[in-house]
């Protein structure tokens, strides 16, 4: 079933993601693989042919929206852009990923926690969010792309329990978690492995609520 254009995405999204997604089918944005040593570049085709055209730009576009939120969000929109081939290379890194993900355990669809896993890793592979000027803050523009990130797995967290009151104790060991998985993102290595077995093993932690 080919998927259709995701709905709430604004024209000039769109635009970009059709255009990247003719850079990809023209060769101008490729894979970058290694042979005995030696650098091979090939095309996407095959990820192409898996996940259809309109699939593949519906991601692109997702993200790029979450970006442009994000960056209206901090008032950051004139200091930072987003790099709109960079952003396309992480989602066809992705896209791969997943591929061999699907092809490896024969399956026709990944969970969401492994979706969210493998598309922070590459983000922060690819880090599209391009500062142009700063106002001096160092900290705050250094790790923009970490910010974003950041965001998007919070975000994730909270999907289900927006408006959820928290009581005093687990509310702190909520922000305890969200500080280390902020550090963990700008300091620490990982991959997307790594990233999937932290949210899983958050998940697994909703069932044990903190008690006094």
């Amino acid at each position: 079933m080919n998927p259709i254009p995701t709905p709430g995405i604004p024209e000039y999204i769109l635009a970009s993601a059709d255009d990247m997604m003719q850079r990809v089918l023209d060769g101008k944005i490729r894979k970058h693989l290694l042979n005995d040593n030696s650098a091979v570049y090939t095309q996407y085709e095959d990820v192409v042919a898996e996940f259809t055209e309109q699939g593949i730009k519906n991601k692109y576009a997702v993200i790029y929206k979450e970006a442009d939120t994000f960056l209206s969000s901090l008032d950051a929109a004139g200091s930072v852009r987003i790099d709109e081939t960079i952003l396309m290379h992480a989602v066809m890194d992705y896209f791969t990923d997943i591929s061999r993900i699907q092809g490896f355990h024969r399956i026709r669809q990944i969970s969401d926690i492994k979706e969210i896993s493998y598309d922070t890793y590459w983000l922060m592979r690819r880090k599209p969010l391009q500062v142009l000027s700063s106002d001096g803050d160092e900290e705050f523009w250094a790790f923009i792309n970490e910010k974003f990130a950041f965001s998007r797995v919070a975000s994730f967290l909270t999907r289900r329990q927006r408006g959820a009151v928290l009581e005093d104790e687990s509310k702190q060991v909520f922000l305890d978690f969200l500080d280390t998985l902020y550090y963990f993102l700008k300091y620490r290595e990982y991959s997307p492995k790594i990233l999937e077995l932290i949210l899983m093993g958050f998940q697994t932690g909703q069932l044990f609520p903190v008690k006094s």
